[in-house]
């Protein structure tokens, strides 16, 4: 090869790395893989508080490990666990270097999801125009398996039978004698199956009242209830007292109210779901509480 040749040739390899030099500088930046630069230095995990669990709601936590903040207007979940989606349509910024749990409506679970394909999808759209599709998003709680779980089970009972704790609380005794009346009604539906209730347990705020010659201190009510739809309606009442009476039981309390109720469904196994109260009737728990610690 001619040295005039050579020179060409050694002169068109300099020129072709240092523009493939300039794409990659253009694509990322030292440390950074492709992925983190297409969502911007985003992660996001899926998790949920104790406080949700009978709420339908959980918490997209996104942490911004770019160098710009990143301000989103909505925030989508979606995915095999799900009948669909939903979608948080709220402004909110992440700044550079944070973290921030956002709260997002969760939707319906799909029961005929295999539990192979159990995983959410997220979306973030941000301000600019651009939407972030994050799949299989991070469940470091195992929070999706017991959304779908409860969620289903909620389902099935609610093809059976209605449950409603809407009847006012009743108040018996006075002072540090009073018992909270709770009553649970439980209406057939019509529909072919057999629901049977089997015990309602204690919180970490309340108990069952003590009952004959037994003490208050029992894990929970046993109800021993079958509802099919031959069955009328019927109904249930739960005699509470506090757990405890500590200062910070009332003032730090958040899952006190969520009663676990254990359900089997068609002679199958025993299922857990959350009893259905309304905060109303929750306040009016937490009153008693306060009128029998005094």
């Amino acid at each position: 090869m001619r040295r005039t040749d050579r020179k060409r040739l050694l002169t068109g390899l300099a020129v072709a790395s240092l523009i493939l030099g300039s794409f990659a500088l253009l694509g990322c930046t030292p440390g950074q893989h492709p992925a983190e630069t297409q969502n911007r230095g985003l992660t996001v995990e899926l998790r949920q508080n104790r406080d949700q669990y009978a709420g339908g709601t959980a918490i997209i936590r996104v942490t911004n490990g770019g160098t710009a903040d990143v301000t989103l207007e909505a925030v989508g979940v979606a995915g095999p666990a799900f009948d669909g989606g939903t979608s948080r349509d709220r402004i909110s910024t992440v700044p550079s270097g944070a973290t921030k749990d956002l709260v997002v409506e969760l939707p319906a679970a799909d029961c005929t999801a295999a539990d192979a394909s159990l995983r959410a999808d997220v979306s973030l759209h941000l301000a600019d125009g651009s939407v972030l599709e994050f799949d299989a998003v991070p469940d470091p709680s195992n929070a999706l398996r017991r959304v779908h779980a409860t969620g289903c089970t909620a389902s099935r009972v609610a093809a059976v039978a209605a449950l409603s704790t809407d009847t006012p609380i009743r108040l018996d005794g006075s002072g540090r004698d009073t018992v909270a009346v709770l009553t649970l009604t439980v209406v057939p539906t019509g529909a072919a199956g057999r629901l049977e209730l089997v015990e309602l347990r204690s919180t970490v705020l309340l108990q069952p009242a003590a009952s004959g010659d037994a003490a208050s201190g029992s894990e929970g009510w046993p109800i021993g209830l079958v509802v099919d739809a031959a069955s009328g309606q019927q109904t249930v009442e739960f005699r509470i007292v506090p757990t405890r009476c500590d200062p910070h039981a009332l003032a730090e309390d958040k899952v006190g109210t969520l009663f676990p109720l254990v359900v089997r469904i068609d002679d199958g196994d025993e299922e857990t779901l959350m009893l259905p109260v309304t905060s109303g009737t929750a306040d009016v728990l937490k009153d008693a509480v306060r009128i029998t610690c005094a």
